[in-house]
C-alpha cells in the first residue's frame, strides 16, 4: 500500500537515497530541504521547503504537506550535521549549531508531525542517528553526544506513543559514501595541547567515508520497516567492523574497550 512520507535533509546523501528508493516503491515522497523547491526541478518526488532549526518553519512545511496528501503515514528524521574537534575546544556557538540540528531540528519534525500521525490513525517515525549515538568517539565528543541525545528521547518518545497506534524507531548508520565529508563542521579554534590529533582523525574519518558503501539500503531498509506491523525499536546499518566494535563494547570492561578504540584511531595511551 502507497504511505505518504515525510523525509528531511532529502536533497543529498542518506535522506535523498532514501527519498528514492521509496519514490521507486510507489509511495508519495516529500523531502525537505532549506533551500527553495525550485533548486531540485529534476528530482521525482515533491521538494518542500522546511528548515528543521525553525519552528515556524516546521510547522508551515508539514500543514503544507498535509493540505496536499490528507494525509501523513511515515515521518524519516535524517537531517543532521557532523563535527569534528576536541570537546575542549568547540564553541558554544559550534556546539549549539550541530544541536539545532541533531537534536532540536528532529524534536520540531517530532512535535508537529505526532497531532498529524494521530488524526490519520498512526503511523511510524524513525528517527536516523549513527553508530556514533551507541558509543563516544574521539574529536567526536560534539556529534556523538547530539545522536545519543535524539536515542534516548526516541526510546522514551516510543513508550509515549504506542496508544496512538505510532511506531517509533531509530536507524544506527556506520559509515556510507556520501557528501557529508564536505559539509561536516570542524572546530574553528583547537587547543594547541592536541597538537595534530584532530586533522589526523578528520582525514582518517573522511578515509573512511570516502570508500564506504552508498546508502540506498538505509532506502530498503526504510522500506521494509513501514511494512512491518510490530517493527524493531533500533536498526543498525553498519559495516561487519562497526557491527563488531558493539559487541565488543558490551562485552568488554569500559576501559579495555576505550583503549581499543583510542589504538584504532592512533593516539596515545598513559595508565
Amino acid at each position: 500500500m502507497s504511505k505518504v512520507i515525510l523525509v528531511t535533509g532529502a536533497s543529498s546523501g542518506i535522506g535523498l537515497a532514501i527519498a528514492q528508493v521509496l519514490h521507486s516503491r510507489g509511495h508519495r515522497v516529500y523531502g525537505t530541504s532549506r533551500r527553495e523547491p525550485s533548486a531540485f526541478g529534476s528530482l521525482p518526488f515533491r521538494m518542500v521547503q522546511m528548515d528543521v532549526t525553525d519552528e515556524p518553519s516546521v510547522e508551515r512545511g508539514v500543514d503544507q504537506i498535509f493540505r496536499d496528501a490528507g494525509r501523513l503515514d511515515v515521518v524519516v528524521n535524517n537531517a543532521g550535521l557532523g563535527m569534528i574537534g576536541p570537546v575542549e575546544s568547540v564553541s558554544d556557538r559550534e556546539v549549539r549549531e550541530i544541536f539545532d540540528t541533531n537534536v532540536f531540528g528532529v524534536l520540531h519534525v517530532c512535535r508537529h508531525t505526532l497531532p498529524v500521525l494521530r488524526q490519520t490513525g498512526g503511523g511510524y517515525i524513525i528517527n536516523i542517528t549513527s553508530i556514533a549515538g551507541q558509543m563516544g568517539l574521539p574529536f567526536r565528543g560534539i556529534y556523538s553526544s547530539s545522536k545519543f541525545a535524539v536515542e534516548g528521547f526516541t526510546e522514551s518518545l516510543s513508550q509515549e506513543v504506542r496508544q496512538f497506534g505510532v511506531k517509533v524507531c531509530l536507524i544506527e548508520p556506520g559509515d556510507f559514501r556520501t557528501g557529508i565529508n564536505e559539509s561536516r563542521k570542524v572546530a574553528t579554534r583547537v587547543h594547541n595541547a592536541y597538537g595534530d590529533q584532530s586533522d589526523v582523525v578528520l582525514r582518517q574519518v573522511c578515509e573512511e567515508v570516502s570508500r564506504a558503501r552508498t546508502p540506498e539500503v538505509i532506502g530498503h531498509l526504510v522500506n521494509g520497516i513501514i511494512h512491518d506491523p510490530s517493527p524493531a525499536l533500533r536498526y543498525r546499518a553498519a559495516n561487519l567492523l562497526q557491527r563488531f566494535s558493539l559487541t565488543l563494547m558490551r562485552v568488554l570492561p569500559d576501559r579495555w574497550f576505550e583503549n581499543i578504540i583510542m589504538r584504532y584511531y592512533k593516539l596515545g595511551v598513559r595508565g
